[in-house]
Parts: C-alpha cells; sequence; structure tokens
C-alpha cells in the first residue's frame, strides 16, 4: 500500500489516476468508488464510504460502504442524518478528521451495534460553493495527519468532478432522447405531392386518390375537424 508518507510522485500519480478516472467513467457511483479506493491506499485507511446529500438536505445517501473487513450489525436501510463530525465538514465545506473516535464527543451519534471507528476524516464534495456530499475514511493504522486532510481534500474534489461531470451527462441524455422522440413523432412530407385541382384529393405512392385529410391523418399527428369557412356557407346557405 501507499500512505501518506509516500513520495510526491507517488501521490501525484494517484491523482492523476483520479483525472482518468473521471475521463473514462460516466457513471458516478463507479467513479466515486475508484476515487475513494485511490484516497483510502495513499493515506492508508481501512474502511469509509463515499454519499451524497439528499435532497432534503438532512441525510447521507450512501452510494457504498467499504467496511475493511470489520463487521457491523447497523441496519443498512436505516437513515444516516447529517450530524455530529459529519455535519462539521458540510457546514465549513473542509476536511475534518478526530484519531480518537471513540473518546470524543462524536461518538455519541453513532447507532447501537456500529463498528468501533478509531480515527474519522471527512472530506467534502463541494460544488458551487455548497457541500453535495462526503467521501469518509476510518480507521487508518496510527493516525490521520493534515498532510492525509490535503490528499483527502484533493480526491474529494476530484469526486465532486466526477458527479457534475455525470449530472452533465445524464442532463445531455436526456435532452438528447427528448429530440430523439421528438423527431421520431414528426412526419415529414417531402417532394411533388400530385393533388386534384378540383376536389383537392391526393394521390399516393400506390396510385390510390385519397381525401387530403385522410392521406396528412396516416402520415402526421395531425387530427382533422371539419367545418365552413365563410365563402362556402355564403355559397351553401
Amino acid at each position: 500500500m501507499i500512505y501518506a508518507s509516500g513520495t510526491a510522485e507517488e501521490r501525484l500519480n494517484a491523482v492523476i489516476q483520479g483525472a482518468r478516472v473521471i475521463l473514462t467513467k460516466q457513471e458516478f457511483a463507479q467513479a466515486a468508488r475508484s476515487i475513494f479506493d485511490l484516497a483510502r491506499e495513499l493515506t492508508g485507511a481501512v474502511s469509509g464510504y463515499v454519499a451524497l446529500l439528499s435532497d432534503d438536505g438532512h441525510e447521507n445517501e450512501v452510494l457504498f460502504l467499504e467496511s475493511g473487513g470489520m463487521e457491523c450489525s447497523v441496519e443498512s436501510s436505516l437513515p444516516m442524518p447529517i450530524r455530529g463530525l459529519r455535519a462539521t465538514a458540510y457546514e465549513t465545506h473542509q476536511v475534518v478528521y478526530e484519531n480518537r473516535f471513540m473518546d470524543s464527543r462524536w461518538v455519541d451519534y453513532l447507532p447501537g451495534g456500529h463498528v468501533a471507528m478509531n480515527n474519522v476524516m471527512f472530506a467534502p464534495l463541494n460544488l458551487e460553493g455548497r457541500t453535495v456530499g462526503i467521501l469518509g475514511l476510518a480507521n487508518k493504522p496510527g493516525d490521520f495527519s493534515d498532510e492525509d486532510a490535503d490528499i483527502a481534500s484533493v480526491f474529494g474534489d476530484l469526486a465532486a468532478i466526477a458527479l457534475a461531470n455525470s449530472r452533465h451527462i445524464d442532463l445531455l441524455t436526456e435532452k438528447t432522447e427528448s429530440l430523439e422522440q421528438a423527431l421520431a413523432e414528426v412526419h415529414t412530407l417531402q417532394g411533388l405531392l400530385p393533388i386534384c385541382a378540383r376536389c383537392k384529393s391526393i394521390r399516393d405512392d400506390e396510385g390510390l386518390w385519397r381525401r387530403v385529410e385522410t392521406y396528412l391523418g396516416e402520415r402526421t399527428d395531425v387530427t382533422f375537424t371539419h367545418g365552413i369557412c365563410p365563402e362556402c356557407e355564403k355559397e351553401l346557405y
């Protein structure tokens, strides 16, 4: 494993790998997992997760959880409210960590049955001045350091870029599908269209003469309703 005490070249290579993830993976969950693994390896953390802020801004919605082989009896479907040390990261938009977590005031926020957290670090995913998610790291052998915090901050930023990229791609895909659907619903009549000079019937490709409303109704989404124009009304009545 490469820990934060590794060389500057090793840290740079890890960041470059994270940047490549953004360019090669469109699904955010997949990109986030790869970025998380790089951060975990570089800092030496054993466990952690990546989560996004819920729409109501009150909970973490976990994308995945790496237990590091440690058992946890907490029900995975339980909500993860924004509180404790995690809330500090959301409020300050900065990396926060605690190396004596089980002896800190933050431990009161752990649900019963939660795995022991010797140390914890939270790196925010910041977009446009707002923290929209968290990259959590925990149970590093030894202590987290300010250098680890700097590294986690970089990977939190990479994860935020991956999220923005994924959202833009989703939006573009949605717009493209809408456009394709709209184009599919438009039936375009092209070329010369034979039409009777008297009754205005149209000759189709099979040589049959069809009423204009019948011809157009079969080839477009137009539905005809009948009425009488003022000139015809005078002539008929």
